[in-house]
């Protein structure tokens, strides 16, 4: 009898967790919808009311430049306070802001709110990792990543696809306003998570923030990075490949137009079978997410991603884009899932946000850089050189992590934990 009440409990445990994964999967994956319905139309609002494509060009610059005045203190803010109460004020925050934006006339207001709404953003997700991390066990993660970019990538397809139905017979404004109702409703859904508290380690709990507590918390994350130097190594390794392929994308339909003389009809097509590639791959990943290690998925799908660029450099017809299209979208999902579950399992969730936002600093400094550097090189050399030998620096580096992975001496970062046998089968 008390095997089977002991049975009773773990299944209801498990299934209570499996009901609270789903509604936190419900609540981002929402948000997720009307952030790329809201990067649609935000970007025909502004063009309608500037007429300027430098205009539009800004609206790209403002997420950047917003995550590097947040990270600085972001991270000592979302270790110290409930995540839940930080996620569910942030989405709460864009919700009101976003419903300000068809109402401002001037194009500067709407930079300025669309500043504080990246600002929001920057301490959403980072606290929704942090919570995810506590809220699904160790032997979960692989599979909740594995859906949780499933239902990203579903909004990547579809968000632009209800944009574009709401251009059609509405306005901007209705899609703006749509993608307001999305935050409150990941907001309302969010609301019905259990609290988890703040965490084991006592950093100064409740604390009023100063500039030396910041300090001392990154000291904190400098004294980590170098006792785990691996771990930091390889999850930043990972983050400049990718940051220095997105300086490659924000000239990708300058190369599809100019240099491969491919017309906006096939343009458009490259990006939804991105997004169809990229659907797909979410969806192998969830079901094979078991069977796939944790190295390969980040260390191969890293370098797939790497060789997906370098193809579309090296393309001069559409068939072979397409290809490099597919083999990009095909492998995000399983590097991206890789990445995170890698991350993690080895990053202290008590330190969680205060290594996300260090890192993410840099990270975001190093973006701006980047598409500066690119857009540069590609204005005084040809763009397909740049193309060709930044995606082949990016393969080789990938290569590089896919080895470092390999290591045997490393193989305890990559162990992945049993299930409790009252979950097994």
């Amino acid at each position: 009898m008390k095997n089977i009440r002991a049975k009773r409990v773990a299944s209801k445990g498990q299934s209570g967790g499996w009901k609270h994964a789903g509604l936190l999967l419900s609540g981002v994956g929402i948000s997720n919808l009307g952030d790329f319905i809201y990067i649609v139309a935000i970007n025909l609002m502004v063009l309608n009311m500037t007429q300027s494509p430098a205009a539009v060009a800004g609206l790209w610059i403002i997420s950047p430049i917003a995550s590097v005045c947040t990270k600085f203190w972001s991270g000592s803010l979302i270790d110290r306070y409930d995540q839940r109460q930080l996620m569910i004020g942030a989405d709460m925050l864009r919700a009101v802001l976003v419903a300000t934006l068809p109402l401002m006339s001037s194009l500067w207001m709407m930079y300025a709110v669309m500043f504080l709404i990246s600002m929001s953003s920057s301490i959403f997700v980072p606290s929704s990792q942090v919570y995810i991390t506590r809220l699904v066990p160790a032997e979960r993660r692989k599979r909740f990543n594995s859906l949780q970019a499933l239902i990203s990538s579903g909004a990547f397809i579809t968000g632009p696809a209800v944009a574009g139905v709401m251009l059609m017979y509405l306005s901007p404004a209705a899609a703006i306003y749509a993608n307001a109702v999305s935050f409150a409703a990941s907001a309302l859904i969010l609301m019905f998570l259990p609290k988890l508290g703040i965490g084991e380690q006592k950093i100064g709990t409740g604390s009023r923030l100063t500039p030396r507590m910041i300090a001392q918390d990154w000291r904190a994350v400098l004294s980590f990075s170098r006792k785990s130097g691996y771990v930091v190594g390889i999850y930043a390794l990972f983050q400049i490949i990718l940051v220095v392929g997105m300086s490659l994308d924000a000239q990708e339909v300058v190369f599809i137009r100019q240099v491969m003389n491919l017309p906006e009809s096939q343009y458009g097509a490259l990006m939804s079978i991105t997004g169809i590639g990229y659907l797909a791959g979410s969806m192998l990943v969830w079901l094979f997410a078991k069977h796939l290690p944790i190295r390969h998925m980040m260390g191969g799908g890293v370098l797939l991603v790497a060789l997906g660029y370098f193809l579309f450099a090296c393309s001069f017809s559409f068939e072979l884009a397409a290809f490099a299209f597919i083999l990009l979208g095909l492998c995000s999902a399983l590097a991206n899932t890789g990445l995170v579950t890698f991350y993690q399992n080895n990053i202290p969730v008590d330190l969680m946000g205060r290594m996300s936002s260090v890192l993410g600093l840099a990270l975001s400094v190093l973006q701006v850089a980047s598409i500066l550097i690119a857009g540069v090189a590609a204005e005084q050399l040809s763009l397909r050189m740049v193309y060709t030998v930044v995606s082949g620096i990016m393969v080789l580096a990938a290569l590089g992590l896919w080895v470092a992975s390999m290591l045997p001496s490393r193989s305890r970062y990559y162990d992945e934990p049993a299930k409790p046998k009252s979950m097994v089968g």
